[in-house]
């Protein structure tokens, strides 16, 4: 399936079925009310493609933030990684200032990778990553990586220009007509942040991980499943769940399993 068809689906599939967010829960005594999400949507869409399972996340009492990131969108890719970075920040401070005190990573797709990227470099409580897919190392793109590096050799680093994006399980290509080349290599450097195999690696030890890779998700994450989770650092409470749903039906088809698994995981922890 091409990222044009998944994108289209998403945006038709999960946001069609969104209701209207509940008021966040106040920060008030008992556990249920000091876990905070920030909860990151896939490639081409935006956060409000992630309502749905937001809105069963603060159905179970928890505070939950869906930012935009800036792989969607029409201006997709014309910010760097330290921009998504410092949303994702941002992002963790307001729960914080709102009472959490303990603190959640999640993400499908490539906001599963990008949310396990962040889990690498701040101290969370733990870290669900649905489907994780799209690492730039999953992606031939040699000829456009060094055309937008050309770019900024040539001191046009900064001006937005005509690149493409490339589809994981298929030869198809994108175009992102609004890239800035300077950040498109932030993001598509197969050795740079986004390096599926690194981001693994760089998960900091003690955090606990839910690892969701649905029966029917796309060839290529089924084909290194494994290879992902026995690549977590080692915690009594990783889980891989494998629900029986395609790409595009695993936030939902996981949400019942995440709610369980951050009550038992996260609600009976101590805070950071």
């Amino acid at each position: 399936m091409s990222r044009r068809t998944l994108t289209a689906l998403l945006l038709s599939s999960l946001f069609g079925r969104a209701r209207a967010a509940p008021a966040q829960p106040p920060a008030a005594a008992g556990p249920a009310h000091r876990i905070g999400i920030v909860l990151l949507h896939g490639i081409g869409a935006d956060g409000q493609s992630m309502a749905p399972l937001a809105a069963r996340l603060r159905d179970a009492g928890w505070r939950v933030r869906t930012p935009d990131l800036p792989y969607g969108g029409p201006r997709a890719f014309s910010q760097p990684v330290a921009a998504a970075e410092r949303i994702v920040q941002d992002a963790l401070d307001a729960l914080r200032r709102e009472g959490a005190t303990r603190l959640v990573l999640a993400g499908f797709s490539l906001g599963g990778f990008f949310a396990a990227h962040m889990a690498g470099r701040l101290p969370v409580d733990a870290l669900v990553a649905i489907a994780p897919n799209g690492g730039a190392d999953m992606k031939p793109l040699d000829d456009q990586l060094a055309k937008a590096r050309g770019l900024v050799a040539a001191g046009r680093g900064n001006e937005p220009t005509l690149l493409q994006d490339s589809d994981v399980v298929s030869p198809a290509r994108y175009d992102l007509p609004q890239a800035v080349p300077s950040a498109y290599v932030s993001w598509f450097d197969p050795d740079g942040a986004m390096n599926w195999q690194a981001v693994w690696r760089r998960l900091r030890p003690g955090t606990p991980v839910l690892l969701v890779v649905p029966t029917r998700d796309l060839a290529n994450l089924r084909k290194v499943r494994r290879e992902l989770w026995q690549g977590l650092p080692p915690h009594p409470a990783n889980r891989l769940y494998e629900p029986r749903a395609d790409h595009l039906g695993a936030p939902m088809a996981s949400a019942e399993e995440a709610v369980r698994w951050i009550r038992e995981t996260v609600e009976a922890g101590s805070p950071r």
